[in-house]
């Protein structure tokens, strides 16, 4: 319904099969995405795309919206527990979606990463192992 309701269109296109535990990479996924959605710019509608690369023995994946960006003082701080950048009042949340985001991704043996910039959107990259 968030989907719909912010007029999100979300391109993904020949993404691999992995041996991740599939509720934990469900709930990275819609983590990401409902930031995206979450942290659009007002009266444009979320464009989020999905891609998948694999690098010698895993799966680069990249989540990239057209978002409001983060400043670059504040992209290795957002995977901390409780980090928030913006007022209760501008946009909801608790600071734990990246942070979940973090630790899903470390059970499986990799690292996440965000390359932003503010007004142009983020894109966030994760690894996961391909055993």
């Amino acid at each position: 319904s968030t989907i719909k309701k912010s007029k999100a269109t979300i391109k993904y296109n020949n993404l691999p099969i992995s041996e991740a535990y599939p509720t934990e990479l469900r709930l990275l996924f819609q983590n990401l995405i409902s930031n995206a959605i979450k942290f659009s710019k007002k009266d444009v509608s979320p464009q989020i795309s999905i891609k998948a690369k694999k690098k010698n023995h895993a799966w680069v994946f990249y989540v990239k919206d057209n978002g409001i960006g983060i400043p670059e003082q504040f992209q290795s701080k957002v995977f901390a527990i409780f980090r928030r950048l913006h007022s209760d009042n501008k946009y909801d949340g608790t600071g734990i979606g990246l942070a979940h985001c973090q630790k899903i991704v470390g059970m499986h043996g990799g690292e996440i990463g965000v390359k932003s910039k503010p007004g142009k959107g983020s894109t966030f990259f994760f690894t996961i192992p391909n055993q």
